[in-house]
């Protein structure tokens, strides 16, 4: 499941001089500080200095922890404790980590410490338990809804023959009645030359990303028999085949929804809480915008 933010995704830092005592006040979030040392303990420098940019970075996530690890337990009474966040960084780096890597060297390639590690570990902890308390106030879907929401959730293999013409299309149907491989007729005559060069055949996905004609013709198509008449669309005639096709059950489709709706709530719920933190960053680190929350650097 997604996190409330996407923040473990830093490559190695890029460095350069970055002025200011450690003991500077960053910014301050709702009359709480946010040193300059704080920053910095988050990022893996080797030893140099941070670029302005790259310290805008790492402050408006700091910002955005202090937001959220507060509102967190005001408004729905979840914490992590130290024993949780501390065997959920392991299982981070156990995750994420690369064959033989160490965990010093795992975090030094994304240009991060152990302490950032460990509230990312403690951001996901808190996600986890914020969304159980929302599922328990999301309604069950209806059987109107479910069946509206299954076709996004059908997986179909589809192999194809696209062609300028209707009668071309009919030709093609008739060698393939007469014996000749869809895949081979694909590769002479389709005007798809993405799927034509992998002998028609479309990478399996959702009917819903098809045009309307198409998307159709797949959900109705008798698995492993070509569909028995040309499909018009946009792009002209296509003989279809439907090789695969997963269709979810009710209960599947159900579960897909609630998650929806839970994760429609978590970003409205984010959103409102960063907007209503009084935040404050001292002009010689950037400015705070809220929506999307982020810190912008200093001009010079």
């Amino acid at each position: 499941m997604k996190k409330l933010l996407s923040l473990f995704v830093f490559g190695a830092v890029v460095l350069a001089a970055c002025g200011g005592g450690s003991g500077n006040v960053a910014a301050t979030v709702d009359g709480e500080d946010v040193t300059v040392g704080h920053v910095e303990g988050l990022i893996e420098s080797e030893g140099a200095a941070v670029t302005k940019e790259e310290f805008a970075e790492y402050l408006a996530v700091a910002i955005q922890w202090n937001i959220l690890f507060d509102a967190a337990e005001s408004e729905y009474g979840v914490t992590a404790t130290d024993e949780e966040v501390a065997e959920e960084a392991t299982r981070l780096y156990e995750d994420l980590a690369a064959e033989e890597q160490s965990r010093e060297e795992f975090l030094t390639e994304r240009g991060v410490t152990e302490e950032f590690l460990n509230n990312i570990a403690r951001q996901g902890l808190l996600d986890v338990k914020i969304r159980e308390q929302l599922r328990e106030g999301v309604p069950e879907p209806t059987q109107e809804e479910i069946d509206e929401a299954r076709s996004s959730l059908v997986n179909a293999c589809v192999s194809h023959i696209l062609v300028p013409t209707l009668e071309e299309a009919n030709q093609a149907m008739s060698r393939l009645e007469s014996g000749e491989e869809l895949g081979a007729l694909a590769t002479e005559l389709s005007t798809d030359t993405q799927s034509a060069a992998n002998n028609g055949i479309l990478p399996c996905g959702s009917p819903d990303t098809y045009v309307p004609p198409f998307r159709e013709a797949v959900l109705e198509a008798t698995v492993g028999e070509v569909y028995p008449e040309p499909v018009e669309s946009e792009f002209g005639f296509h003989v279809i085949l439907v090789t695969d096709r997963t269709v979810p059950e009710d209960l599947e489709v159900a579960e897909n929804l609630r998650d929806a709706a839970v994760l429609s709530e978590l970003q409205t719920w984010f959103t409102g809480v960063m907007a209503g933190a009084e935040v404050t960053v001292d002009e010689e680190y950037g400015t705070w915008t809220s929506n999307p929350p982020g810190v912008t650097p200093p001009a010079s």
